[in-house]
């Protein structure tokens, strides 16, 4: 041990004796601090300008294009010059002769070099702990702890650098030639990952040898053991490696045992990587403030009920969107996304389908047949068009029409299957919200809701303005209720008889006609014997819906309600949530916290009843009610209406169970019409999501809360802001610059 301390000590005299490793270190406070300076500034001046600022920690230290990002992206720059000249000088002036014939080791002396670039790399970081220092000073709430599992990782990624620099040194007499070559083996290592993905095997070697990626866990809030396993594994076999070759510069070792000993150091490191993708080895440190690179604590209490095994079959259409995503190019890409679940449930397993079938769309006759446009997907997705199935073999193992032949996944446990599905958003993948959904409906059910469609009732699968289909069924938006916990059943006229307590309740939206005794009979029952109902009404349609709510003590008035004020459309009524008596969690968001109602009717008590009746939506407009004209200016005798009620919850206790029933006097708060409309900033989708909610006890949908960022403020001021500028790109630099200087001229004169 004292002799590599003492050729650590040497080293470090050699290091910061020459003027290369002072100019590097110079040129990397600077470049440090000018980085961290434009972020800071950037968002200073966004605040001054009076935006609101999130997250400041992460926004101007991670992600891909932070600072700490873009000094990881740098250091390949100076690592190289630094290490070029470890054993390339020794072995063109002839003085690694005088460390062969000394009383050490190869392995002393490798070891004793490298500590000495470690102990350097050390000084690179100190510099970012200043950055991190004027951050602590200049942002509020500042996540010290995120910041330094960033710095840890580029401390690795240093290190590892170093080590490769040491190998490519060894091989040369050349400085020139060593620091090109290492520059080369690092880009090597970096694009490696992308070789042979198409193919199984070579896939998974090539990913795991490849450097790229492995230090963003660690920027993004992550550390990993995989990561660090992969750090410490490069490290030590490019060490040993150089310990290698001086034995075989100094012993002159045949090629074939040099081979052999390479050979096993290869496949020691194979063994490692391998070690490292075991389950109960894969180990990590969310190192964010709010543990927002893990799961969150609802999600891992489903998961902790898992006791079975899980199996995610991805089927992939191949000439069908997202087919990319799921050819074997991707695979590693693909399988990423679902890392967080697989820390908690390493046994899952992971299949991919790939097959060819109608898309529904103009796509399908693009070309001749089917077959050749499935022929053509595969070629330029590197699918095997061999093992794709056909549309008559993928409808054998699972009928995918229902899902439109898109591409879906499905979550199977204990012999029950749902599926998850891709959305046509930026991120495309679902989220924790959805996968949890998923998983809650394996281990429970889902939500199920049943659909009147007896007398022309809204349509959840139809797009147009009046339709439902974007808040209730529409496989491909993340927010649609069929994404988040809920199952949709229709009813007609053949299958009454599912309506029954084992709905989580019924919806019944604007009729076209009277429902005939034998209907209105079953209903009543329904409702009788507690059954939920969401009933949305229209205005001229009362009389068929009004038979129904007589029994709920309740009544739709008659008429339409048109708008006094405003330059929308006159039936466009604004309305509130009633958030000091409903029982169901909705945020009004200050005075945006509005609902829009296109063409809406008041509900009224008209009978005493057993249930305890609670307003739902408001409006403070002044409105009239006019029954016979559609136009305030051809009525204006009718009277004017202040906060009337345009919605009722109805509870009651029965049995085991409270009974929930809504009725709000518009149809259209769901429509897709209502929840695309830009002229307005409304409330109406949370307004719907609550009450869905409210209906399914609040199991769907769920919830995935995290807290709300504290680093909200930069609170240096411009005075402050030049301080630091000043500090970090001036005085720091300035310093190591005296100090070097000092130095060089003290060496110089001894």
């Amino acid at each position: 041990m004292k002799k590599i301390i003492e050729i650590t000590k040497l080293e470090l005299s050699v290091l910061f004796y020459s003027p290369i490793a002072w100019i590097l270190l110079i040129l990397f406070a600077l470049q440090s601090g000018l980085s961290f300076t434009d972020l800071l500034e950037a968002k200073a001046n966004s605040q001054q300008l009076g935006n609101d600022l999130k997250d400041l920690t992460y926004s101007i230290f991670g992600g891909d294009r932070g600072f700490l990002s873009t000094v990881k992206n740098r250091l390949y720059l100076f690592i190289p010059l630094l290490t070029m000249g470890t054993f390339s000088k020794e072995m063109s002036s002839g003085t690694i002769k005088l460390l062969f014939s000394s009383p050490v080791s190869n392995f002393q002396i490798v070891l004793g070099k490298y500590v000495a670039f470690m102990i350097y790399g050390i000084f690179l970081c100190v510099a970012l702990l200043m950055v991190m220092g004027t951050g602590v000073l200049s942002i509020e709430n500042f996540d010290v702890r995120y910041v330094l599992g960033g710095i840890l990782g580029l401390y690795l990624l240093i290190c590892t650098y170093a080590a490769i620099g040491i190998f490519m040194s060894s091989l040369t007499t050349y400085q020139v030639v060593a620091a090109i070559s290492t520059l080369g083996l690092l880009a090597a290592l970096h694009y490696i990952g992308e070789v042979g993905q198409s193919i199984d095997i070579i896939r998974n070697i090539t990913y795991w040898l490849s450097i790229s990626g492995r230090v963003d866990n660690f920027i993004n809030g992550l550390i990993g053991s995989r990561d660090v396993i992969y750090f410490i594994a490069v490290i030590l076999f490019f060490l040993m490696l150089t310990v290698f070759q001086l034995e075989k510069a100094k012993n002159k070792i045949p090629f074939k045992h040099a081979a052999i000993r390479i050979t096993k150091l290869l496949v020691c490191l194979t063994a490692v990587g391998f070690l490292s993708t075991v389950s109960f080895l894969d180990l990590y440190l969310d190192t964010t403030r709010f543990d927002k690179m893990t799961l969150t604590k609802q999600t891992k209490n489903l998961l902790h009920q898992i006791d079975k095994p899980v199996t995610l079959t991805t089927y992939v259409n191949i000439i069908n969107n997202y087919a990319h995503l799921g050819s074997p190019k991707w695979r590693i890409f693909d399988r990423k996304q679902f890392d967080q679940y697989r820390r908690f449930l390493p046994d899952m397993e992971m299949n991919y389908v790939a097959y060819y079938d109608s898309t529904f769309t103009d796509r399908d006759t693009k070309y001749k047949s089917l077959e050749e446009l499935a022929q053509r997907s595969a070629t330029a997705y590197g699918f095997d068009f061999e093992s794709v199935l056909r549309p008559e073999e993928i409808r054998k193992i699972a009928d995918l029409t229902e899902e439109n032949n898109l591409f879906v996944r499905k979550l199977e446990y204990d012999g029950k299957s749902t599926s998850l599905r891709m959305f046509y958003d930026m991120l495309a993948y679902p989220g924790e919200a959805e996968i949890s959904a998923a998983f809650k409906r394996l281990l429970t059910k889902p939500a199920i809701v049943g659909v009147l469609d007896i007398s022309g009732e809204r349509n959840i699968a139809r797009i147009g303005d009046k339709g439902y289909k974007n808040f209730i069924k529409e496989f491909t938006r993340r927010s649609s209720r069929i994404n988040q916990g809920f199952d949709f059943q229709i009813i007609d006229g053949d299958n009454l008889d599912q309506i029954n307590d084992s709905l989580s309740f019924l919806l019944i939206a604007d009729p076209m006609e009277h429902y005939s005794e034998d209907v209105l009979s079953i209903l009543k029952k329904y409702i009788q014997e507690g059954g939920n109902l969401l009933l949305n009404a229209e205005p001229g349609k009362t009389d068929y819906l009004n038979p129904l709510v007589s029994t709920l003590g309740m009544k739709l008035r008659e008429g339409k309600l048109l708008s006094a004020t405003g330059d929308l459309e006159e039936d466009l009524i604004i309305a509130k949530v009633d958030t000091t008596s409903v029982r169901f969690d909705f945020d009004a968001a200050s005075s945006r916290g509005i609902v829009s109602l296109s063409g809406a009717i008041f509900v009224e008590e008209s009978d005493s009843s057993d249930f305890m009746k609670t307003p739902l939506l408001y409006t403070d407009q002044n409105v009239v009610n006019t029954v016979v004209s559609d136009s305030i200016l051809g009525d204006q005798s009718e009277k004017t209406v202040h906060n009337s009620p345009l919605g009722w919850l109805l509870e009651r206790k029965k049995e085991n169970k409270t009974q929930k029933i809504a009725i709000v006097g518009d149809a259209d708060y769901l429509s897709n019409g209502e929840l695309g409309r830009y002229n307005l900033r409304t409330k109406n989708f949370e307004f719907a999501s609550a009450l869905f909610s409210w209906f399914s006890n609040g199991e769907y949908a769920i919830e995935i809360y995290r807290p709300e960022p504290i680093d909200n403020e930069i609170t240096a001021d411009q005075a402050g802001l030049n301080w630091v500028t000043i500090f970090l790109t001036m005085i720091i630099p300035g310093l190591l610059l005296v100090t070097a200087v000092y130095l060089l001229i003290a060496r110089k004169q001894k």
